[in-house]
């Protein structure tokens, strides 16, 4: 069994290989863009996710802060009544 290629069937079979070889590489290549990409918006969004994690870790005492406010508008009330009640104020 012979295997028999001639010169312009060489040349189209090495010309395919390489064309196949470019576009392999600029396969490759565009991969590796979006690769880059896909790691750098993970980047940011675990930027992201750690700091809505310490605003929330931050709004953990909100329910305290108007525990506060309410007790801190009673104390004028609190204090005309004391200094009253010792007739420092009439």
């Amino acid at each position: 069994m012979t295997l028999a290629v001639t010169t312009g069937q060489s040349v189209l079979a090495l010309l395919g290989l390489t064309l196949g070889l470019m576009v392999l590489a600029l396969v490759l290549n565009l991969l590796n863009s979006v690769l880059r990409a896909a790691k750098e918006i993970d980047a940011y969004a675990k930027d992201i996710l750690t700091a809505g994690l310490g605003i929330a870790t931050n709004l953990d005492g909100a329910d305290h802060l108007a525990r506060t406010h309410e007790l801190g508008g009673a104390v004028p009330g609190l204090a005309v009544r004391y200094l009253r009640k010792l007739g420092a104020i009439k």
